[in-house]
């Protein structure tokens, strides 16, 4: 009994120790590296799209498969079906097309593209401060054991990057790898109407994502699976209630295309 609770205590002192702001700081930063490295590998992407109508009935569905490869240090997505049927060979010339001129780019336009790719996902390195954290426990997930925290929107951030507008209207959970310090899984939930731009459109409070990462044998963490719950409004008033699955898989390191060779 008496070193049940000295372990108990010492579990305690350790958690305390931990700072959950600096641990979602640490495991952006590994994440971004985690990102350059994913994209020298090729995988195959799933995705299932289906809208509903009234009553909650499915009122149309899709589903796509892709093939991405590297091109160049960044990568390319070759739709190969639609709905379990090949794409069209007028289609498949032209994304072989767009993927030789990924793989002409000079060095200089290489740098450009990946400036640009940075930008576009600056959002990341806000939410440190976007959030107040806490952890709440731990989980033995397949990937290894893992800290779980609490997010919830810290009063007064300013945001300053495109998408990061959305964090005060965003609450959720992170799973933190505790041996490589990257996320494994985070689950946010919309706790009001998010605008893109004026009047433009809106993700309707409620809206739910999760995202979960894995860890390849090498080490290298990816994406494994995205979903998607929302309701979602345009500037014309049309509603959409939909929900997206993406799921990655067969990753390798190099390749080529599903389809055959590139050239």
């Amino acid at each position: 009994m008496r070193c049940f609770a000295i372990a108990l205590l010492s579990g305690a002192t350790l958690l305390a120790q931990v700072n959950p702001r600096e641990l979602v700081r640490q495991s952006i930063i590994n994440g971004e590296k985690a990102w350059r490295e994913s994209r020298a590998y090729s995988y195959e992407k799933l995705e299932v799209d289906k809208e509903f109508g009234s009553a909650s009935r499915v009122k149309s569905s899709d589903t796509d498969l892709y093939n991405g490869v590297p091109a160049g240090g960044e990568s390319f997505e070759e739709h190969v079906k639609h709905d379990g049927q090949p794409v069209s060979p007028e289609e498949m010339r032209k994304q072989r097309q767009e993927l030789r001129k990924l793989e002409r780019l000079t060095p200089a336009q290489r740098a450009a593209r990946l400036a640009k790719e940075e930008r576009e996902r600056s959002f990341y390195q806000e939410i440190p401060h976007a959030f107040n954290f806490k952890i709440i426990g731990e989980e033995n997930l397949p990937t290894g054991p893992a800290w779980v925290l609490q997010a919830t929107p810290r009063p007064g951030f300013q945001p300053h990057s495109r998408y990061a507008h959305m964090f005060p209207k965003m609450q959720g959970k992170l799973w933190i790898d505790k041996k490589d310090i990257q996320w494994v899984k985070a689950d946010a939930v919309a706790i009001g109407n998010v605008y893109f731009g004026y009047f433009i459109a809106r993700l309707a409070k409620g809206s739910h994502i999760i995202l979960e990462q894995t860890r390849l044998p090498d080490g290298t963490w990816a994406p494994r699976n995205i979903q998607a719950k929302a309701s979602a409004r345009t500037f014309l008033f049309f509603n959409h209630n939909f929900e997206e699955e993406i799921t990655y898989s067969d990753y390798r390191k190099g390749g080529e295309t599903l389809a055959g060779s590139r050239r």
